[in-house]
């Protein structure tokens, strides 16, 4: 494989967000398929609207997409939020890490989550350490989060929000 200076690099621990490309054919081109993830899915609500109190880390991982290509998340952010929560696998003897089966991935991975507490929690926990102020704890990220959530869920629902 050859890679030069002219190829696009992207790091996953980059924290500019990816900008959308527009005004050109290929993008006015995908416009009929920026819909919302699976109208069907659970998480989604008629009015364009998520519960993110109810979503699966499936369908999480499926808008975190569709978040990141729109702008409103940043790399860091996507992993935190598809990454967040998700056990490795089981603990076995003498401590050893056992990982999940098939069958034990996908029961978790269609198992409801409450994504707008799990980022909350994320916050009280590093306010609980008092590193709220620190840039290097992810608060500010964890913030960023919450706000996207909040601002795309359904019934107004607002988690708590630190300022």
């Amino acid at each position: 494989m050859r890679v030069d200076g002219s190829t696009a690099n992207y790091s996953i621990f980059s924290t500019q967000k990816k900008s959308t490309t527009t005004g050109s054919a290929f993008s006015d081109s995908l416009d009929d398929f920026d819909q919302p993830i699976d109208a069907d899915s659970s998480a989604y609500e008629e009015g364009g609207s998520y519960d993110f109190t109810h979503m699966t880390p499936a369908e999480m991982r499926d808008l975190t997409g569709d978040l990141y290509d729109s702008g409103d998340l940043d790399l860091a952010q996507v992993l935190q939020l598809q990454l967040s929560g998700v056990p490795l696998g089981k603990v076995g003897p003498n401590g050893s890490l056992i990982p999940f089966s098939d069958a034990e991935k996908s029961a978790y991975d269609n198992s409801s989550q409450d994504f707008l507490g799990i980022a909350s929690n994320a916050m009280d926990d590093i306010e609980s350490q008092g590193r709220a102020g620190d840039p290097t704890s992810g608060y500010q990220s964890w913030q960023g989060i919450l706000s996207v959530l909040n601002s795309l869920q359904v019934n107004g629902a607002v988690e708590d929000e630190a300022v």
